[in-house]
């Protein structure tokens, strides 16, 4: 008796294995979204984002940005709603390079996008390398960056 418990036990951890698994393929899959259309659809839109930042376009920046958005910036600091044209202006770049883009499905309509930014501040005229993590989510088909939290690096 103890055998077929055992053994029963150690078939149903199989199946739940392999349905997770198929779970899991199918959640990425559910838009008929490639990976590679999936990136290239958000990364569009975070350059825009990056642009209007850059362009001191507050309009631009928060077209890309959901209302319920919450930020880390660099400095520790939390923010909750949309930047404001003041933020921005206290928080100016003259330049950036974005690089090792990645994003990774993690649900339906989320991704979590991973990459560095090059940002050269006006005030020091210097790069400063960032590691930023975003939440992206996708609101009437639009992506929009519901979280982001940027870390300076030496």
């Amino acid at each position: 008796m103890r055998r077929l418990t055992v053994a029963v036990l150690v078939l149903g951890s199989v199946v739940a294995a392999q349905k997770l698994r198929a779970k899991g393929t199918d959640m990425e899959m559910a838009q008929n979204v490639s990976i590679p259309e999936l990136t290239e659809a958000i990364s569009a839109r975070l350059v825009a984002q990056w642009d209007g930042w850059k362009n001191q376009d507050a309009a631009s920046n928060n077209a890309v940005i959901a209302d319920d958005f919450t930020s880390f910036w660099p400095d520790g600091s939390r923010h909750v709603g949309k930047p404001t044209a003041q933020q921005m202006a206290e928080q100016p770049i003259s330049g950036y390079k974005l690089s090792e883009f990645r994003v990774v499905p993690v649900g339906v309509d989320t991704a979590l996008v991973t990459y560095f930014a090059d940002i050269r501040i006006p005030s020091d005229n210097v790069d400063h390398h960032m590691a930023v993590g975003e939440v992206w989510v996708k609101r009437n088909g639009q992506w929009l960056i519901r979280g982001y939290s940027g870390t300076l690096m030496k």
